[in-house]
């Protein structure tokens, strides 16, 4: 199991950084399959493939953030950690938040939560 607690920022960067950037990527291409990889089954759940799908369409933003994300922080806490990202997007002017929530499993890690607002 990942302890999330004892690692550094730089650290959880680097771990986070290119499953952000393939989440990024997947929702781009709209591909389900690539966009879930890591996911936890609780996530999974509520983010089906039809859900998915339907939040590309209604929310253009998802499919259009920019590749050049920026790391802000991370928020920790025992088995868990929320890592900030600055955002942009190739069709809306203004800067984005993404968040990436990773915890601990008993393969090591999994998704547990992603949004862009």
């Amino acid at each position: 199991m990942t302890k999330f607690s004892g690692l550094q920022k730089e650290q959880l960067r680097s771990v986070a950084q290119p499953i952000w950037k393939n989440i990024i990527q997947a929702a781009s291409e709209q591909d389900y399959a690539k966009f879930s990889r890591g996911f936890s089954s609780d996530l999974r759940a509520k983010l089906s493939e039809e859900h998915f799908r339907q939040s590309c369409e209604d929310f253009p933003l998802l499919t259009s953030i920019e590749a050049d994300f920026e790391f802000i922080d991370s928020i920790h806490r025992e088995n868990a950690v929320t890592i900030l990202w600055r955002l942009s997007s190739s069709s809306f002017k203004g800067e984005f938040l993404g968040l990436l929530t990773l915890q601990s499993s008993e393969s090591g890690m999994e998704i547990s939560a992603v949004s862009v607002t």
